[in-house]
């Protein structure tokens, strides 16, 4: 009987284990890291590369610009930023209404 009720606690645990697994799309925000640019940095050139990763095959807004990222959720593109202070949004959103929001402070001289 013992044995029993071990076994019956370990597949619980599974189950358990395994429904939370599945269920971290619903319950977390997608995430979103930024490669490049560094937030902070100074540029020489009013053309940036921005490169970063988030979840795979999801839509990433970056400065009013759509972007999208691949299978293995990584996004890339080109911006032309004008000279001075810049504030760069980057957002992305899931298919549960989940969002993740970044903004990226650079400047161009």
């Amino acid at each position: 009987m013992r044995i029993r009720r071990w076994i019956f606690v370990g597949i619980i645990i599974l189950a358990a284990g395994y429904f939370f697994y599945e269920a971290r799309g619903v319950i977390f925000n997608p995430k979103l890291e930024i490669f490049e640019p560094k937030d902070g940095a100074v540029l020489m050139s009013a053309g940036i590369h921005i490169a970063g990763k988030t979840d795979s095959n999801l839509a990433v807004w970056v400065a009013g610009k759509t972007f999208q990222s691949d299978e293995k959720g990584i996004f890339e593109g080109d911006l032309i930023l004008i000279p001075g202070y810049n504030l760069i949004g980057v957002s992305v959103k899931d298919r549960f209404g989940g969002e993740t929001r970044k903004v990226l402070k650079v400047i161009v001289k």
